[in-house]
């Protein structure tokens, strides 16, 4: 009996023998636990732990692995997600109907990620460069709200010297900067540390600044933005209403210019960054707003702006009249607006048509009450209908034969208290009518969607033309997003992925499309928007624990010098692509200073990464002209340096062969000594159609020229400044 009951002692000693296959960083970690920098670590109050996948047989029987403390995540099918306790991975590997553990491998819950989609790690390593390009010497002015004057990453990378150089909080009372009469402006460090922020409830303006310009002191580097060098100017706004109905949006032009004239009396190149928008307006760079900014942009004064979130949502209508086909039916789904349904509804038409609005309550597919009437008779018209349910729809309404760029224009303020559902509908027998549906809020944007909703002679919205105005700017660099990672691990251990909504290398879903009204191309590149971890508000106690977005934090640091919690969170949008770019641009202002906004948007486009994502001939209306690429950007911009200065080109040598040309032909040129060249082909109506930058050698050059994007036709072809060449394309 004795020998018996060892023999069955021992036997459950050789099944728990039998280990589960191990992954090969963990194999590292179980020959040196301490060594091993291959898994992912997990700290729950003195408990460290490990980040893992299991495989299992099923059934499988979870006890085992509970009475370990191991925290189980998700269970798909026979795969696992684990957190296990660093003190009980070896009896881990012996639970039974465990077949494999894999360590969690790194995922860099960061701008890391963001940084190499966008080869910005190239430019500051410095590869195959004379110098890492940082952003030093240029000034990143970020117009914004919810920003965190003492955050550690608006240090620098010591986190000894705050880089933010001075901040004007426009709707706080104060002392107003010169040659402005409203705001608060900051000058001094200590001041802005005493004030601490300007909004405490909100995040967005320390996010998009640790984008473009973040040191990410606090978090091992993995945090650090694009010009993390660069001198900071903060604009705290909140614009009003009516400066986003009637498209003027001076708080926001008198930020651009604050930020460029303080670049400018410290003799510093400057980009300005805004991450706000709004639909409406003509969608075709006429406004005041675009006109305003079109002034104070030049050389070494870049604005760069967010494409918007639209690209989702059917916030657009559109169609061209006939004789025979005079209505255009929609019903008008409103969001809502704390607790209230309402919207403003921007019709636009082409000059010298006309156009009217009808607005109707409908209680499921019947009509419920009389029809609102509206026209382009210069008054204002405030009016309601009764629905149904014997509850009130109001509306608002101005219209204009001819506004200030010439097309009729009519604006609708609607406010939706009734159940029944509202029928917009467009009457004209030749105009060509946009429409938009979009309202702005103290600091958030709210867009419903225009629907067929079940009546035959109704339409779908879409989503094309959902840039905005302020978008559709011809000195903005436009930026839409696309999507450089899709998940990520917070700091409660969970797993947050957004796989069924974007993929991986696409264009982010919500990225609002061009082209402009006028038919110029917009955006005019992407850059990674989709997931970016980066600097949030620490007033703003949503991202601590409890508040309402902590799943969206990755990082906390601990200041020892307030002794203060930091967190840094991800958060998604083209407000996240937006300042990415301003960070490159930053970094190709540190090479050029003079760079002029049009120069930006060519090099960008010349520069743009094309693939398997984006296509060889990316849609221009979704990507512009393609992935932004800070590292060939910045090398194009190298070229530039001097050009003005280039020594004269001996023109009797310009000549191309083949001439007539299909796809390729070769352009001939004599310089006196080595330097860059600009080469613009233009057509026939003087429109650049394509330029690029080129490094010339003294004596003869022969520089290839890609013709097969061209339509069949005439162009010409000029060097710099000299004749221009005439060139037939086959």
């Amino acid at each position: 009996m004795k020998k018996l009951a060892a023999l069955i002692f021992c036997l459950p000693l050789i099944i728990h023998a039998q280990t589960a296959r191990v992954s090969a960083n963990m194999q590292l970690y179980l020959q040196n636990p301490r060594a091993c920098k291959q898994m992912v670590y997990y700290k729950a109050g003195l408990q460290n732990f490990i980040s893992t996948f299991l495989q299992v047989q099923q059934p499988f029987n979870e006890k085992p692995l509970l009475a370990l403390g191991v925290k189980i995540g998700t269970r798909a099918g026979n795969v696992y997600t684990a957190l296990i306790p660093e003190e009980s991975v070896n009896q881990v590997l012996q639970v039974p109907g465990i077949e494999y553990v894999q360590f969690d491998e790194p995922i860099f819950t960061n701008l890391e990620s963001a940084r190499k989609a966008a080869r910005v790690d190239s430019v500051h390593q410095a590869i195959q460069l004379n110098m890492p390009y940082t952003g030093k010497g240029v000034v990143v002015g970020i117009i914004d709200a919810g920003f965190d004057y003492s955050h550690p990453t608006f240090y620098d990378t010591t986190g000894s010297i705050l880089r933010i150089k001075r901040v004007w909080e426009q709707r706080q009372s104060g002392n107003p900067p010169a040659g402005y009469t409203y705001g608060n402006e900051l000058t001094d460090t200590a001041a802005m540390l005493s004030k601490g922020y300007d909004v405490n409830t909100f995040s967005h303006g320390t996010h998009v600044g640790g984008i473009a310009a973040g040191s990410g002191f606090g978090s091992t580097g993995n945090m650090r933005g694009v010009a993390y060098e660069s001198d900071l100017v903060f604009v705290g706004i909140r614009p009003e209403k009516t400066e986003w109905t009637g498209m003027g949006m001076a708080s926001i032009i008198d930020a651009v210019n604050y930020i460029f004239t303080y670049a400018q009396s410290v003799g510093k190149p400057a980009v300005a960054n805004l991450s706000w928008g709004c639909s409406i307006g003509p969608n075709d760079g006429t406004s005041l707003f675009a006109q305003a900014l079109n002034n104070i942009t030049g050389g070494g004064r870049i604005f760069v702006n967010s494409a918007g979130n639209n690209g989702d949502e059917n916030i657009h209508l559109y169609k061209a009249f006939t004789p025979s086909d005079t209505a255009l039916y929609s019903f008008a789904t409103l969001p809502v607006v704390n607790s209230q349904k309402r919207s403003w509804i921007d019709t636009w038409g082409n000059e010298g048509k006309s156009f009217s609005i009808s607005v109707q309550l409908y209680n499921g597919l019947q009509r419920s009450s009389d029809s609102l009437v509206f026209t382009l008779a210069q008054t204002t018209v405030d009016t309601f209908l009764i629905g149904s349910d014997g509850d009130t729809l109001f509306v608002k309404a101005f219209g204009i034969a001819a506004d200030l760029n010439g097309k009729p224009h009519l604006l609708m303020d609607v406010y939706n208290k009734s159940a029944n559902r509202i029928l917009f509908s467009i009457h004209s027998k030749d105009a060509k009518v946009h429409s938009w549906m979009g309202y702005v809020d103290a600091y958030n944007g709210y867009y419903g969607s225009f629907e067929q909703g079940g009546l035959a002679k109704a339409v779908d919205g879409n989503n094309q033309y959902t840039l905005g105005e302020m978008s559709c700017t011809k000195s903005a660099v436009t930026v839409a997003a696309w999507v450089s990672k899709i998940s990520f691990r917070n700091l409660a251990g969970g797993q947050i992925s957004y796989s069924g909504y974007a993929g991986t290398g696409f264009l982010a879903p919500f990225s609002s499309r061009g082209p402009t009204v006028d038919g110029r191309i917009k955006p005019n590149i992407a850059a990674p928007g989709m997931t970016l971890a980066s600097a949030v508000n620490s007033y703003d106690q949503s991202y601590a624990p409890g508040g309402g977005n902590y799943q969206m934090s990755v990082l906390k640091y601990v200041s020892p010098k307030n002794n203060r919690d930091y967190y840094y969170a991800e958060a998604s949008g083209t407000s996240m692509s937006a300042p990415m770019a301003s960070g490159i641009v930053a970094l190709m202002l540190q090479a050029n200073p003079s760079l002029e906004p049009g120069r930006v948007q060519q090099i960008l486009a010349q520069t743009a990464i094309k693939d398997t994502r984006t296509g060889t001939n990316p849609d221009s209306s979704r990507w512009g002209a393609g992935k932004i690429n800070a590292y060939a950007a910045l090398k194009q911009t190298l070229l530039t340096v001097g050009l003005a200065n280039t020594p004269a080109i001996d023109e009797q040598s310009l000549a191309l062969f083949p001439n007539p040309a299909e796809n390729y032909t070769t352009l001939l040129c004599n310089l006196q000594q080595a330097a860059p060249v600009l080469i613009r082909l233009i057509d026939v109506t003087g429109r650049e159609v394509a330029s690029s930058i080129e490094q010339g050698r003294a004596g003869t050059n022969q520089i290839k020229l890609d013709l097969q994007y061209l339509k069949p036709g005439m162009y010409w072809v000029q060097i710099n400044h000299s004749k221009a060449i005439k060139l037939l394309v086959n």
